[in-house]
């Protein structure tokens, strides 16, 4: 929120995830909230903002080396579940070209293993292999559909991340901007939007914990007896 497009943390912070900061990397400044103690009317101490400092104390990743850093998963939603029921697989990323994020063709996807949001990335490709964008009918109408292929992955992502409590992980404003440059002003129709919260829901219920099963009605009744 204040500047960096990557994950950030502070040197001992850095250093608990086994990664150290490279020699000659300045800490970032960033705002820090202050509070002080006051007594509320019924005569209890609470700490109450007082205003902001600014401290240096902030890497950002690509500053440090080391292991690599956890994937991010949202609480109660499983990457690993989605995918088993999606029928999609993670491949290797090959692309030499720094600024793709990611790719995907069939129900393979491959995610820049520097990219600036992993996980919208990854939410993205699963969007177009979703949408049908990826099979060979879609991959050889993709230049002639292209914006609103775009437009339908990076909204699924957009909504499946908000949904998941997510909204940390990704820029939104980048993705608006993203979604009206694919546009250029053009309004997508009213069946190419529903495809967007139908396919938006798909992955976001394929990577949910299951219910458990109801317990059988003699299980029950034995249960209550007791």
């Amino acid at each position: 929120m204040q500047g960096l497009r990557e994950p950030v943390n502070t040197y001992k912070g850095w250093a608990a995830l086994n990664r150290q900061v490279k020699k000659g990397s300045k800490a970032k400044v960033i705002y820090v909230p202050m509070f002080r103690k006051e007594l509320t009317e019924k005569g209890e101490e609470e700490k109450r903002l007082s205003g902001f400092k600014l401290v240096p104390s902030i890497f950002g990743v690509s500053e440090t080396e080391g292991d690599d850093l956890p994937a991010y998963e949202p609480p109660h939603w499983s990457k690993e579940r989605a995918m088993q029921k999606l029928g999609i697989t993670q491949v290797p990323f090959s692309s030499i070209d720094g600024n793709v994020q990611g790719w995907s063709q069939g129900f393979n996807y491959a995610l820049n293993p520097v990219a600036a949001y992993p996980f919208k990335t990854t939410i993205h490709e699963w969007g177009h292999i979703t949408h049908g964008h990826t099979s060979d009918e879609g991959l050889q109408e993709y230049r002639t559909h292209r914006g609103l292929y775009e437009f339908q992955a990076e909204s699924t992502a957009y909504l499946v991340l908000n949904e998941l409590g997510s909204a940390d992980q990704f820029n939104a404003a980048e993705s608006r901007n993203y979604l009206q440059s694919w546009l250029q002003g053009e309004k997508p129709d009213d069946k190419s939007t529903k495809q967007v919260f139908v396919v938006a829901d798909r992955i976001i219920k394929a990577g949910l914990e299951e219910p458990e099963p109801d317990e059988p009605a003699e299980q029950q009744q034995e249960l209550a007896a007791a």
